[in-house]
């Protein structure tokens, strides 16, 4: 093969206004977040021109190199097994950002070829439009869902076929290669943090790609575009979410014809799916009869809303504010609960949030006495409210603000930021459907 020598691509993502763009189109919402060096999302935004700078001037010299992840487990549905993460630097991730924002415009022919159908790391695309598609097939008739479930995809895509025969040809020039092999093979640098037996789920993981990189749901896409052809051409009502995916289908046995091609299909890129006999990761549902959950929504036939867990989820991390460990003044306190409310709301707002709102609302109203006891605040308990049984832990106080209460702390009741949000969008449409008759 020719060698490729213009160096094009690493000028472009080396430039500080390209990795300016990269840093702000990073997940951000936990500032804490850090790498294995403890710099933080808030450390490094501090010395933001200064840090970018840096990492342009070693980019352009050739003298950046990626350093070891932090590695992360993350327990799984089953709460009995872990998802290994590896955790880059915020330098890391600010170049890896860079180099997946710039693949992502090469490789967009090739994505968008699964358009509709593939909704994970596309632009203008994402959870909600993914489960707005099922809902719109299920209503067409498609009353079964063939939920599905790739063994290990990460730990097992052929990281080396990728490249080389998916990805460098692709590319017009090989000045981002050794990045790009580099930023799919940093070492765990914390091993000795985990006893024997967690390390074992690091065990392989420079084989596959890494989760917790950018690229890996963009190389997610590209390395399963020909199962999406395939099963398109099939005539199959995918919906793929990264190495998620379902098919949803009018019978149970059009499900099952699927699953077999689906198998059939992935095997001949070496992956394997869960098998569909032992009814636990692959499964079909008929969904007239029972809900199913798909990226944390959950669809009953009727409805879309936040699955249960995800509820869960949000619960433990507003409880987690009232720690010791947090050390927070009142309004930093009241900041970080408003903004973990509004994100949550706005996350899910096409679906029905109003079957959680007053249970969120009285577990709010909770944190926030909480904390006011203790900074100090005395207050009144003929003025509190009470939380409803089905609300609390057994043998914990009932005791939380009422609601004048709550009107003082910036934190609107979730049922009217839900009906405010919602307004907006509305006027928001509305605008949009007049500037195109205009």
């Amino acid at each position: 093969m020719k060698t490729k020598t213009n160096n094009k691509l690493l000028q472009k993502i080396s430039t500080p206004e390209a990795l300016k763009n990269a840093w702000k189109k990073l997940v951000k919402f936990n500032k804490d977040s850090h790498g294995l060096s403890g710099e933080t999302i808030e450390l490094f935004d501090k010395n933001l021109d200064d840090k970018i700078l840096s990492i342009s001037k070693k980019l352009k010299s050739n003298n950046y190199y990626f350093r070891p992840t932090r590695g992360v487990l993350i327990s799984k549905k089953d709460k009995n097994s872990f998802r290994p993460l590896q955790i880059p630097e915020i330098s890391d991730r600010v170049v890896i950002k860079a180099i997946a924002i710039e693949l992502e415009d090469i490789f967009k022919p090739i994505l968008m070829e699964s358009n509709g159908h593939s909704f994970a790391y596309q632009k203008d695309t994402g959870v909600k439009d993914a489960m707005l598609k099922a809902q719109e097939y299920y209503n067409f008739g498609n009353k079964y869902v063939l939920e599905a479930d790739i063994v290990n995809f990460f730990g097992t895509v052929n990281k080396k076929e990728l490249l080389e025969n998916k990805v460098f040809p692709a590319l017009p020039d090989d000045s981002l290669n050794s990045l790009i092999k580099d930023a799919l093979s940093q070492r765990v640098g914390n091993l000795t943090d985990f006893d024997t037996e967690k390390k074992t789920y690091f065990d392989g993981i420079e084989n596959g790609i890494p989760q917790g990189n950018a690229l890996s749901p963009l190389f997610s896409n590209i390395y399963l575009a020909d199962f999406d052809k395939k099963i398109i051409s099939d005539n199959y009502n995918l919906i793929r979410y990264a190495d998620d995916f379902i098919i949803l289908a009018t019978t149970k046995r059009e499900c099952k014809e699927a699953y077999h091609k689906c198998e059939t299909y992935l095997k001949d890129l070496n992956l394997q799916i869960h098998s569909l006999e032992k009814n636990d990761k692959t499964k079909i549902t008929d969904i007239s009869k029972d809900s199913f959950t798909f990226l944390s929504v959950t669809f009953d036939g009727k409805l879309l809303y936040p699955s249960a867990d995800n509820f869960e989820k949000l619960k433990n991390k507003i409880w987690e504010l009232k720690e010791d460990k947090i050390k927070l003044n009142l309004f930093e306190f009241l900041e970080k609960l408003k903004n973990k409310h509004e994100g949550w709301i706005s996350a899910f707002i096409y679906t029905d949030l109003n079957r959680y709102s007053e249970e969120l609302d009285y577990l709010i109203n909770r944190i926030i006495y909480i904390k006011l006891e203790k900074i100090g605040w005395k207050l009144n308990k003929n003025s509190l409210d009470k939380i409803p049984k089905k609300y609390r832990p057994k043998a914990t106080s009932p005791y939380c603000i009422n609601q004048n209460q709550r009107s003082n702390s910036g934190i609107p009741l979730t049922s009217f930021l839900i009906s405010e949000k919602i307004k907006k969008i509305k006027i928001k449409e509305t605008l949009n459907a007049e500037k195109k008759i205009v």
